[in-house]
């Protein structure tokens, strides 16, 4: 919990230079990774508008080192990279 405070400038200031639909999907990710963020359910469970809208809010998360795309066993699944900012999401943080 302590760590989290610590970090939660840091957070903030990320939410702060993301759009709508990057921080929907940014929340979503945290939630519940997923190799399927584009999915029909997926979308609906998370709320997110459209695939090109996830499409492109993913490509940007992936540039600012948000999210990340998994190898190997979990075959592909997108999660957010930092698992504190990831908790900060999902636990503390309410949009």
């Amino acid at each position: 919990m302590e760590l989290i405070q610590g970090e939660k400038p840091v957070f903030e200031a990320i939410i702060q230079g993301l759009t709508p639909q990057q921080i929907a999907l940014l929340k979503a990710v945290a939630k519940e990774p997923s190799r399927f963020i584009m999915s029909m359910n997926y979308m609906k469970r998370h709320h997110l508008n459209s695939i090109g809208g996830i499409q492109s809010a993913a490509k940007k998360l992936e540039q600012l080192d948000c999210i990340e795309r998994e190898q190997g066993a979990t075959g592909g699944r997108w999660r957010v990279v930092d698992p504190l900012l990831g908790r900060w999401l999902t636990d503390y943080k309410s949009f």
